[in-house]
């Protein structure tokens, strides 16, 4: 799956040699998303290559006609999903609400009782606020 939702991985067929120098210019920027999580997360990368190409579904969405509205949550120190792609993704689909979670980690839900009260008011209560949330890291 993860693989195949992710459209910027690398050339398939590279020669080692590239292989390397992309996981060269690519260690720094995991390394600034998250200096604990982020060197560990960049040897993910290897694991799609061989593989078929991804897909690119989710760029050809243009705020599609008739859909609920939704929330999304983004981690700013996520190294495997970047808050950057929360923000693209709310662009692409239209009808939503972030909830920007300041913190480290993959997901935010378990490390903030902030996250959770707007993801469990909207799962349980069908509740959503309007814009975008702010949540900062350790609440």
């Amino acid at each position: 799956m993860n693989c195949a939702d992710d459209p910027d991985r690398g050339d398939a067929k590279a020669s080692p040699a590239t292989v390397e120098r992309e996981l060269a210019e690519l260690a720094p920027l995991f390394l600034a998303a998250s200096p604990v999580f982020g060197p560990r997360q960049l040897m993910t990368v290897l694991s799609c290559y061989g593989r078929p190409a991804g897909t690119d579904f989710i760029r050809k969405i243009d705020r599609p006609a008739g859909i609920p509205r939704m929330l999304l949550v983004g981690t700013r120190g996520d190294p495997a999903t970047p808050y950057e792609w929360t923000e693209e993704t709310a662009k692409r689909l239209g009808n939503t609400v972030v909830v920007d979670y300041k913190g480290d980690g993959h997901t935010g839900y378990v490390a903030s009782s902030c996250v959770r009260g707007y993801v469990d008011h909207f799962l349980l209560d069908g509740r959503l606020p309007s814009g975008t949330r702010s949540c900062p890291a350790g609440e």
